[in-house]
């Protein structure tokens, strides 16, 4: 028998990972997406549409908060180090109880580091947020119909955006994660998935060389550690987790399919359509959102399909009415045309083509500004219709392609049964019924409370009243000094 069977220890492939939090996981989620869907279903309700988009809102937010954290504080790779490990042939006996063991060769490069899994969900929130609730604010009055609505929805769009972008360069940073290595005796495999139990400083020498071999070499030392193998990904840190959340599994075990490396590998051409789509749908919903405040005068009546199709015979009339006047020559232009006489003298001539040649100017500038006219709002047009169906689409292929990103992450530390996944369902259903029931307020009013009621309502109309006139009269006065100083220039 091979005497490398027996080597004072070997070295195995690994994944260190901090598992996707409670608050994140796969009924949190679904409850999102979920309450997406349903703020657009119910966005003429009214109370119920804020129940919902209050909710999916807070939630959204706290994702788009973490994700300016994780990508400022972003932990990178400790310097790495050479460590010497017995070789081993590639057809090893120990490949039984060492799934991933390191074979043909005699060193490894270690350099700590761990893998955030909360930023595939962040990503997931954030994104899927922005654009569910970017479209809307296009092409929804209802959502927008005041101004304080309209200011909230673009602040929320923008922490959305801020969000997505800090989630997206933090998930361009996990595939440069080196690959991770755990040590151990060759008699006693590891679990498969093992935690941090703490980390003392003892246990890191001058370099990570002498630190491995000083562990296997002193079996008091090896005692210290509280786990089966010496893991120097234990030595790294989150900004957001305790040390003891970080975890070590086999990277040919239940995991396998989670490691970044191999995943992004697999489905990078699909993640280059996913952004794409995501930058299309971002740019078209944005112009959009531009145009409804550009000093333009579309014939485009709204940004709604239903009120476009409405006046779809209008649109099209006018269409074609702007074409037709643009390219005929205007009546009055030929009816006062004055003869410019024969052409006797230079004089005359210059005269005459100068006449020919402006008349064709005018033209010409009217038919270009009429056919660009016409352009611009049939590029408004279509980019309504295709944002429509660009973005539905975005939205639904974004969540399908994270779905699976963050399936091959591993499975949930959860099942839907535990309190950390059912209690948001619970609280959105305390929250509806709280609504419904505030919503039935004056239904249920004594004749007292509905007088207390209308009292208030009344000072609250004089107040309005007094600020209206207060603008009004503030508004004249800046009319009359702009109209006395015209009259003294």
């Amino acid at each position: 028998m091979d005497h490398t069977d027996f080597p004072l220890f070997v070295a195995q492939e690994t994944l260190c990972f901090y598992p996707i939090s409670t608050i994140y996981n796969s009924c949190p989620r679904y409850l999102f997406y979920a309450l997406l869907l349903a703020t657009c279903v119910t966005r003429w309700t009214g109370w119920v549409m804020n129940v919902f988009l209050g909710t999916a809102a807070a939630y959204a937010g706290t994702a788009a908060i973490q994700a300016f954290v994780m990508v400022s504080s972003y932990q990178t790779s400790q310097d790495p180090g050479r460590v010497d490990i017995p070789y081993l042939s590639a057809n090893s006996s120990l490949r039984k109880e060492f799934p991933s063991l390191v074979t043909e060769t005699d060193h490894v490069v270690v350099s700590p580091a761990s893998l955030e899994l909360d930023s595939d969900a962040v990503l997931a929130i954030v994104v899927t947020g922005y654009l569910v609730f970017l479209p809307l604010q296009c092409w929804s009055r209802i959502l927008t119909h005041d101004r304080a609505r309209n200011l909230l929805f673009y602040l929320w769009n923008a922490l959305m955006l801020a969000g997505s972008i800090c989630a997206l360069v933090y998930a361009a940073k996990i595939p440069k994660t080196p690959p991770q290595y755990m040590f151990c005796f060759p008699d006693l495999a590891p679990y498969s998935d093992t935690s941090n139990d703490g980390w003392q400083a003892s246990w890191r020498k001058s370099t990570w060389n002498d630190s491995v071999w000083d562990t296997f070499s002193n079996i008091s030392r090896w005692n210290e550690l509280g786990d089966i193998c010496f893991n120097p990904c234990f030595n790294t840190t989150q900004i957001l987790r305790k040390p003891g959340s970080l975890h070590s599994a086999t990277a040919d075990g239940g995991l396998h399919g989670a490691t970044s490396h191999s995943f992004w590998k697999k489905v990078i051409y699909s993640q280059r359509y996913i952004y794409s789509l995501i930058i299309l749908c971002l740019i078209l919903n944005c112009l959009l959102l531009t145009y409804r405040f550009l000093p333009y005068r579309s014939r485009i009546p709204s940004a709604q399909i239903m009120v476009i199709w409405k006046e779809r015979k209008t649109i099209w009339k006018s269409f074609k009415n702007e074409v037709c006047d643009a390219i005929e020559l205007p009546t009055n232009l030929e009816n006062n045309e004055e003869d410019p006489g024969p052409a006797n003298n230079k004089t005359s001539v210059w005269h005459r083509m100068r006449h020919i040649l402006s008349r064709r100017f005018l033209k010409s500038r009217r038919l270009l500004k009429s056919f660009l006219h016409v352009l611009v709002d049939a590029t408004i047009l279509f980019g309504i219709l295709f944002s429509m169906i660009v973005s539905p689409f975005t939205i639904v292929a974004f969540v399908v392609w994270i779905e699976i990103q963050i399936f091959n992450d591993g499975p949930s530390e959860e099942t839907p049964s535990q309190v950390g996944q059912w209690v948001s369902l619970t609280s959105l259903a305390l929250l509806l019924i709280s609504a419904a029931i505030l919503k039935l307020k004056y239904r249920l009013a004594s004749s007292a409370e509905l007088e207390r009621e209308i009292i208030a309502l009344k000072q609250h109309l004089e107040n309005l009243e007094k600020m209206k006139e207060g603008r009004s009269g503030s508004t004249s006065i800046e009319l009359s000094t702009v109209t006395r100083q015209s009259k003294a220039n």
